[in-house]
């Protein structure tokens, strides 16, 4: 049986666990930083190494960034938690166990809404957000018998972002997490980058009937690094259950590892249950305890996000959803956006700006929007050149854009006059030199009134080359189009 028919007859059922690597200057509960991309075993203390005696300490500017995470998707926040030990052997966890949460997280239930492919909206239930401490690394690469630990991601902080059942496809599972990977880095409390493992995710996967009520069994596929993957990696599992499922196959609850390489996913170990890991609270750590006056000092510091701009871009300002989703995937770029709306004659004309010009030089020289040289107020002053009709577009964007960016402090309309830019054409110079134009073309004069309207652009090029680029297209079009429909 096809593929298309088994999804005709069978539902994907998904819940994912989202790992966010928080931003600070320590780790959760130890004193060291840790820093992508350092040699192995650098980034290690007593506490993080286990030594007799090293006691935990929260860095509270964790929680205080979970915290804002969940009012962000609107998340309940309780004002009592505590810490729990996960019993479980991890080879890259020297305590032989994991400081994490159990029955009472810092984050409780909530809903996130997600469009999938910026259309179709969905309500996703979060089920809860909780504090741990991640493992160090286990390298199986490098020698050929053993196994090597790098430990200084151990103990680094983590926020872990548990959905319920609700996503349907793998592209529901896509748009949630790149949602969550937007929401983040506006937040500010991680850098999101799935490549360097700072967000991670483990999906949870079953089938069941269509129109049934009853869940399948469960297989979970542990870190998957990109969202490309994520959706690749589910897209099979669900389709190998499905298949198994259709043949009365019974399967197995278990842990799956996605094999990027072969487009598969490959058993790992028996899937644990929440009985495996004999949580118990922390005995060395405080209850955590968030005052009314924390959360609303934390909800003050969140910015306006992604979605809200997004369909503010959409409804309000009429522009393409593509483009609305470029211009508000970023804070600093929507920020940017934002702020040069008031400087120009509307949002679509600042939205092409940033889209085109902006957009261009940032990919040229692999900078992001903070490192942009042109300030807003000067960039709009530029587009207003163009509005005015004293500069043509393609001149303001290929001779006084580029100049403004290596001399920011410039002036446009100065810039334009020094390279004489600045269109002085009148109407009556334009129609004495289009009635010339058509003296000299006759034949493209005749096959115009004929049908051939696109010979209009031919006129309007003789005209533009004939001023210079100084005309002003809008005026020199007006002018083509009267005298040949005449």
């Amino acid at each position: 049986m096809s593929n298309s028919e088994l999804s005709s007859k069978y539902e994907t059922v998904i819940g994912l666990e989202v790992h966010i690597q928080l931003k600070t200057n320590r780790k959760v509960f130890a004193p060291e930083n840790f820093t992508f991309g350092s040699p192995p075993n650098q980034h290690v203390s007593p506490v993080s190494m286990a030594h007799p005696g090293a006691l935990p300490s929260p860095n509270l500017k964790c929680i205080e960034h979970i915290v804002k995470l969940g009012l962000a998707i609107g998340c309940e926040i309780a004002p009592n938690s505590y810490f729990a030990r996960k019993n479980y052997f991890y080879p890259d966890l020297p305590k032989g166990y994991q400081l994490s949460q159990d029955t009472l997280p810092v984050v409780g239930e909530g809903e996130m809404d997600i469009y999938v492919d910026g259309k179709v909206k969905k309500s996703i239930q979060i089920e809860r957000i909780h504090l741990e401490e991640d493992a160090g690394k286990s390298i199986h690469d490098i020698h050929p018998s053993q196994s090597l630990i790098d430990l200084n991601r151990a103990g680094v902080g983590l926020a872990e972002l548990v959905t319920k059942p609700d996503l349907r496809s793998a592209q529901e599972a896509g748009a949630f997490l790149a949602e969550i990977r937007r929401i983040v880095r506006y937040l500010q409390i991680s850098d999101g980058n799935m490549e360097e493992g700072s967000l991670r995710c483990d999906a949870n996967v079953s089938v069941m009937p269509k129109g049934s009520d009853t869940y399948g069994t469960r297989v979970e596929i542990k870190n998957i690094n990109s969202i490309s993957q994520v959706i690749k990696a589910i897209t099979y599992e669900s389709g190998r259950q499905m298949k198994a499922v259709d043949r009365g196959e019974a399967l197995v609850q278990e842990t799956r590892t996605w094999d990027v390489s072969k487009g598969k996913t490959a058993p790992m170990r028996d899937k644990e249950t929440a009985d495996d890991y004999r949580y118990f609270p922390e005995p060395d750590l405080q209850p955590i305890k968030i005052s009314e006056a924390k959360i609303e000092e934390i909800k003050a510091e969140i910015p306006r996000l992604p979605q809200s701009r997004f369909l503010q871009y959409v409804e309000e300002y009429k522009i393409a959803k593509n483009e609305a989703q470029t211009l508000a995937d970023q804070r600093e770029f929507s920020d940017y956006f934002e702020a040069l709306i008031p400087f120009t004659d509307s949002p679509k004309t600042a939205a092409n700006w940033v889209l085109g010009p902006v957009r261009t030089w940032l990919n040229e020289h692999n900078k992001d929007i903070s490192k942009f040289p042109i300030k807003e107020k000067k960039l709009g002053d530029l587009s207003q050149l163009v509005k005015s009709g004293k500069v043509n577009l393609n001149a303001a964007k290929e001779i006084i854009f580029p100049r403004l960016c290596e001399n920011p402090k410039e002036n446009p309309e100065t810039i334009a006059q020094e390279n004489d830019l600045i269109m002085e054409s009148a109407e009556n110079e334009l129609q004495d030199a289009m009635e010339a134009l058509i003296e000299k073309f006759p034949a493209e004069v005749k096959k115009y009134r004929g049908g051939k309207k696109n010979l209009a652009g031919f006129f309007v090029g003789q005209l533009m080359r004939q001023f210079k680029g100084k005309a002003n297209p809008k005026e020199v079009n007006e002018v083509v189009r009267k005298l040949l429909d005449s």
